[in-house]
Formats: C-alpha cells, structure tokens, sequence
C-alpha cells in the first residue's frame, strides 16, 4: 500500500509541477507576443513529457521494469515520438480553429460549448492508451493482454479526467483574462493535484488490467479521484458564475446610473441638442430645441433637418454632415427658421452616433449665438469706426491713407479742429458737443462728396483724405468749401451756434510718404493755422518743420531755465491819470539764456502754454513777486497794488488759488495788495468756471483785471457778467491816439462803459504827453507805458518810485 501512495505522491509532483510551470509560461508571456508556433511546442512538450513519464513511473513501481539507463534512454527517445504526435495535433487543431491553444483574452470570451473539450480529450486519452499499448509490446516487450472492456473503461475514465482538465485551465484563465482575479499557485495546485491522483491511478489499473487482474484499491482511488476532480471543477465554476452575475449586476446598475446622468445631461442642457439619423430625420431632441424653434414636440417629428434650414443653408452644411458620417465631429455655423419666421444664427458641433460598429446617425449640439455674433459684428465695427459720428475711426482711416498711398501717385489730406469746441463742452454740455460733431460730420459728406475719405481722430479733430482730386488748386478749393458751409450757424437744442474751423493742408507724396509724417507736417499746419488767428487754413511748408525744431529745442532749454531759475522779473509802474502818482507795479517776465542772452517773452510764453510749462514758470513768477513786495515793504512805506499776470491754463488749474494762498502767507503780503491779471480768451472760453474763481479771488480780498481788453473777440456786454475790478485797454488802441479818430472813439467808449459799471480803465502802451492828455480828458483812471517808465529791474524800480514820491506831472 505504501509503495502506491508513494507512487501517486511523486506523479502528482511531477505533474502539478509542470501544470504550473505550464501557468506561469502563460502569465510571463500575456502581452509579449508569444508566436503560437512557440506556445503549442512549449504545450506539445509538456504533455508528451507527462505521456511518456508515468507510464515509465507506473512499470517501475509494479516492477514490470528496472530503473537502468537503457529503460530511461527508451522512455526519453519515445517520449520525443509523443511531443511529435502532441505538436501536429495541436497545431492542427490551431489551424482548423476548433480550439486555439494559446490563452487571450479575445479567445477566452469566445463560448467554445462542450464538443471541442470531448473531441480533444478523447484523441488524447486513445492516444495515450495506444501509446502505452506500444511501449509495453514493442520497446519493453512486456506480454499484455489487450481486451476490450479495459480499453472502453479506461478511455471512458481517461477522457473524463482529460475534460475536467482542460474544463480547468479554461476558467483559470477566465479569472485571469476577464474577471481580473489573481490565480494563486494554491489553488491551482488543489485542481492539478487531484487531477495528477485521477490520471496516474488510472493508468496504473490500465497497465495492471494488461498484465494482471484489476488491482481494487487502486481502481476505488481512480473513481473516487475521478468524482472529487468533478465534484471541485463543478464547484469551482458554481463560484465563478455566481461572480460573473454579481459583476453583471454591478455593470447593471453603472449603466443603468450613465443612463440617468445621460439623459439628465440631454434633458436639461442649456444647448438645444438634436439627433438625427442618416436620412435626417429629428429622431429626439431636448427640451432646449422646443424653445429654440417654437415647435412642438410633436411637430418636430414631423419635419426633417433641411424643412428648419434657413436659405440654402442644407447644402452649405452637407459637407460638414459629410466629414461627421466618416467618424469626425465638426463645428460650423448655420442659421435655421424658427416657427416665428424668425432666423436664428447657430453654432453647431455634430458628432456621429455608432451602434455595433456601424454609424446610425449624428448628435448635433446647438447653441444660439445671434446675439453674440450682433455684439461681435458692432465690436468689430466700433475698432474701425467712430461710435458717435460712424466715420472710420484713427485706426481705419490710417489705413485707408495708406492705402491710397500704394494706389495713387497724389492725393491730398485736410486735418480739421474745431476752434474752442471746449467752449461749447463748458456752456452747453457734451450732449450738446455731440450734437454739434454729428452736425459737423453731415456737413463735411455733403460738401467732399466723393472726392475722398472722412475720419474722426479723436475729440474735435477730423481728417480728410482728397483721393480725387488732381491739383493743389482743388483742394484748397475744398477746403474753402467747408469753411464756407461751416459759418452757417448750427441749431443746437434751441440755440444757434457759429463754429470756425482751423485747417492744416499736405500733399502726398511732397509732405510725406508714409501716414505718420504725413499727418504730423497736417498737424503742424494746423496749428500754423491756429496761430494765425483761428478759422483759417494753412498748407505745410518747410519752414513749419524748422519752427517745430526750434520749439522742440526751445522747450528743453525751458525746462532747464525752470530748474536753474534762469528768470528775472522787471516792474513797470502804472501811475494815476490825474495826478502821476504810482498805484501799482505789473511784474513782468525776463528770460537771461546762457548763450542766447535776452528771449523775448513773446517766444516763451506761449511755447510754456502749449508744452503746460505754464503752471511751474507761473507759480515761479508768483513766488517771486511775493518774496520781492516783501522785500520792499520792508525797505520802504509803499501803498501801490502789485498786479501778476496769470495764464488761462494756470487760472483754471484746481491749485491755482490754494498755491496763491500758501505763498500770501509765506511771504506776508495782504491779499488787497495784489491785482490779478487774466486775458480775454480766458473769460470766452471757460465763462462759469471763470466767474466762480473771479468771485472767490474777490472774496479772499484780490482785485481782479482784465488784461489786453478789446483785442479778443469779448463784447462789451461781458463786462456786466464778470466781477472786474479794471480793464486795461490794450495798446494797439492808444498807439495811434489822437490822430485815429477810430480808435480814439473806442477808447472813449470803453472808458464810458467801464465807469458806468464801476470799473477802472488802465491804458497801456502810453508813450507821448499827447496820448496822456487825451486819456486825461476822457477821465482814463491809470496810465502804463514809456512816458512814464519801460519795465524796469526790483532795485531800479524802488529808486523809481522813491523819486517819484510828492511829483505831479
């Protein structure tokens, strides 16, 4: 009894052994590529190995033969017959395709039924019973006796074993390849143990049955192998399957979830979502669509996708619909009719729709965007066009200038500003000054017609392109033109208001061959024209670009004067009219350059209002004449006023009158001694602005003049609006005094109305005891100009006024 367990303990370690080995090749190999030539060989020589071994195992354990190398060397060379044999039917069984022999995951989920299992264990358990046959007659020439009830019984037994055996491996690999469970070498060696005990045993009862009686135990341990081999392969496959329900189950309710987030997704997407199948047919769609086209549900299923295309739109998108059906998913824009007749611009993405391999139809995903488009078609036309006038805008005016440049061998362009547009702002409102630049504009199409291009640049300022025009003639012609329709006054909410223009004039390519340089010599004739007196129009010239120079040099050299304080101020008395007693001393700017010597303050003061140098050189000027009053109070019991003239930019800033203050205080000097000079320009200009700071001045205790009276455009009537405590008539009307009988007549007059208004009158530019004498007899209250004393320097002006004290002339 112990010589057959250990006969069955060392088969089965063989046999589990190699059952495993056969496991692990398989483990090692999945995703290598193994050759299925390979694989069948390692296959062939795993079984023709086992074929050839226990039968070899078995003679040796009954003693039928003796372990000797010649018996082994017979069992090796046959045992390379039986890989031959193993090799040529697994291999042909490949090929036919009845059973593939090397395990994936494709094969594995293929249902193989049961007649493949049976035909191949039964051609293996005939073919190990003829092979056993042969050896025991022919190579070890042991006498059998072959009858038939062993042979059935045995192949019977044999192929059953076989079966469970391949039954096994088919649902190891089940749990390897599609269950994703690890097979642990225990398990396996559980199966391939019992399968080991069933198929040696029954071998052994078959070799003992050829040359001796049916040994009875070892038939009992064949049967009882046999059944326990069943009894797991069925409970093994019992668990797997109650796995496979479970994760059946489990793969239930996920697509059961995916198919509730879908059509939760589908139902309540804000995108109108359309299915359609290869005929175009709506096959469902989302509530989105029902809101989008006004259709019913109903009636949507009614229609086809081209019965909502707008237009031609169907053949416009046949190729989109095209390249969706090749398995692509496009975007594109479309428009569709809604039930309203209204047409509503979408921008689609279709994506195809696959059922078992094969394309059904197509998702299209729709969202409105006739709005966004509208928004973007007016942001595209608001970056190449002026919002308010809707003339091309810089940018696209620049770039038809430019282009006119690569087209036309001459052409002419007119930069416009409206002169003292801030006025208009200031009195009327911008509404108002919006009006007036739409007015405007409708004046410059209807005078250039089709003769050029119109653009706003900004604010007040306009170009004119002149493309067909042929001669420096025409355009100057043009530009009369719109002078002259310009003087027509314009009604504005109610009001009539007269606008003039200031032109600057270039001709391409003579004043420029690129856009910037061109518009840049335009602009410098444009203020050309401003200095001219306004409402006019100048052409470039040359020397406008050397002026430019000159002020760009100039402007440097000024702020460096600033900083170095390279200034002096002079005095120049203003002395009563009836008796020549000095009342006040107006502080005037003197610039001493370091190479230059004396600069006109002609050239300098304007050239610091333009570049806003204004307000620095100014609060220098007023700082100065302080320091310089204190100086002399000190010095000497002085009663005049000291008058400072203040530009209209430093008038207007919102630190004028608190730097005014500050410096009062800093240098001691009563408000009531100081007179502050501000132009006519000022007043028309920044009318409101300037009566509330005249009022404020007044208030703190300044008196507050007039300067250069009569030479602006400021009628007698202002006088009555602004709080003045004096005009100073401006010298171009006393220059002539008394032979201009004119402006004699004038100055009598502005001495009238300023007295009637309680207002002092100060001539200037007083130079002979004739023009004295008439101002005296005109009753003029003060008297300024070389009769008496040109401007003189502080110390000077102290000597001055000392020896002045007690003189009447």
């Amino acid at each position: 009894m112990m010589s057959l367990i250990l006969f069955l303990v060392v088969c089965s370690v063989i046999c589990v052994s190699l059952l495993n080995l056969n496991l692990y090749s398989t483990k090692m190999s999945l995703g290598r590529k193994m050759p299925e030539v390979l694989y069948t060989l390692f296959l062939a020589v795993l079984c023709g190995f086992i074929i050839s071994i226990i039968p070899y195992i078995t003679l040796l354990n009954m003693k039928l033969l003796k372990l000797s190398d010649v018996s082994f060397i017979l069992t090796v060379k046959n045992s390379f017959y039986t890989v031959v044999f193993c090799f040529i039917s697994f291999w042909l069984l490949s090929v036919i395709g009845k059973v593939a022999l090397k395990p994936s995951k494709d094969e594995t989920n293929k249902k193989k039924g049961i007649l493949p299992y049976l035909i191949l264990s039964g051609i293996v358990a005939s073919f190990i019973l003829l092979y056993i046959v042969y050896l025991l007659e022919n190579v070890y020439f042991i006498p059998i006796d072959v009858t038939p009830q062993n042979f059935t019984y045995t192949v019977v037994l044999l192929t059953s074993t076989t079966y469970n055996l391949a039954r096994i491996f088919e649902h190891l690999h089940i749990d390897r390849f599609l269950l994703n469970q690890r097979n642990t070498y225990a398990k396996s060696s559980l199966f391939f143990t019992v399968y080991s005990i069933a198929y040696s045993s029954t071998l052994y009862v078959f070799i003992e049955g050829l040359v001796d009686d049916l040994n009875f135990p070892m038939t009992i341990i064949s049967l009882t192998s046999l059944l326990v081999l069943f009894m797991i392969t069925i409970n093994y496959i019992e668990h797997q399957l109650m796995y496979q329900h479970g994760l059946t189950e489990e793969q239930h309710m996920k697509l059961k979830i995916n198919e509730q987030q879908y059509r939760s997704l589908f139902q309540y997407n804000p995108d109108a979502i359309f299915i359609v199948d290869l005929e175009g047919n709506f096959k469902d769609v989302n509530p989105s669509v029902l809101l989008l086209t006004g259709y019913t549900l109903e009636e949507i299923f009614q229609l086809r996708a081209e019965d909502i295309l707008y237009g031609g739109e169907m053949e416009k998108i046949k190729s989109f619909v095209r390249e969706t059906l090749k398995g692509s998913s496009v975007c594109f824009e479309t428009f569709i009719l809604t039930k309203n007749k209204e047409v509503v611009n979408l921008r689609v993405t279709a994506t195809h729709i696959k059922v078992n391999d094969s394309i059904t139809g197509f998702y299209a995903i729709a969202q409105d965007v006739t709005e966004q488009n509208k928004t973007q078609k007016k942001v595209n036309y608001l970056a190449y066009h002026d919002e308010l006038t809707g003339l091309p805008n810089r940018r696209a005016i620049s770039n038809e200038v430019k282009e006119q440049m690569k087209k036309s061998p001459f052409f002419a362009t007119i930069l416009i500003d409206v002169d003292m547009f801030k006025d208009i702002n200031d009195h009327l409102g911008h509404s108002a000054g919006d009006t007036l630049l739409k007015l405007i504009t409708l004046r410059l199409k209807k005078t250039v017609k089709k003769k050029g291009l119109i653009g706003r640049l900004g604010g007040d300022e306009f170009l004119v392109c002149l493309t067909d025009v042929h001669t420096n003639e025409e355009v100057k012609k043009i530009a009369e033109e719109i002078q002259l329709v310009m003087q027509i006054p314009f009604e504005i909410e109610g009001q009539f208001k007269e606008i003039t223009l200031s032109m600057g004039i270039t001709y391409y390519p003579k004043d420029g061959q690129d856009y910037d340089t061109l518009i840049k010599h335009a602009d410098m004739a444009m203020y050309a024209a401003k200095r001219a007196g306004r409402n006019y129009y100048s052409e470039y010239k040359e020397s406008l670009e050397i002026d430019m120079i000159s002020k760009i040099t100039m402007t440097e050299e000024l702020k460096i004067a600033i900083e170095e304080e390279q200034f002096e101020l002079h005095y120049q008395p203003k002395h009563s009219a009836k008796d020549a007693k000095i009342v006040g001393a107006e502080a005037l700017i003197r610039w001493h350059h370091p190479t230059k010597g004396f600069v006109s303050p002609a050239d300098f003061i304007p050239l610091a209002e333009e570049t806003n140098l204004i307000i620095q050189l100014g609060n220098w000027i007023i700082r100065r004449a302080l320091c310089q009053y204190s100086e002399w109070a000190k010095k000497a019991p002085i009663e005049f006023q000291l008058s400072i003239n203040i530009s209209p930019k430093q008038f207007i800033d919102p630190n004028f009158i608190p730097f005014l203050m500050s410096s009062l205080k800093e240098f001691d000097v009563p408000a009531e001694k100081i007179d502050i000079e501000i132009t006519e320009s000022l007043a028309i200009e920044n009318t409101e602005l300037t009566k509330m700071k005249i009022s404020i001045l007044k208030e703190l205790g300044f008196e507050v003049s007039m300067d250069d009276f009569g030479t602006g455009y400021t009628s007698l009537t202002f006088l009555s609006k602004f709080p003045l405590n004096r005009i100073k008539i401006d010298q171009s009307f006393i220059r002539d005094l008394p032979g201009n009988k004119s402006h004699g007549a004038i100055v009598q007059s502005l001495v009238s109305v300023a007295k009637n208004l309680g207002i002092k009158a100060t001539a200037e530019g007083v130079e002979t005891a004739e023009q004295l004498q008439c101002l005296r007899k005109w009753d003029c209250d003060e008297i300024q100009g070389y009769h008496y004393s040109k401007p003189l320097p502080a110390r000077a002006f102290l000597e001055y006024w000392s020896g002045f004290q007690g003189q009447v002339v």
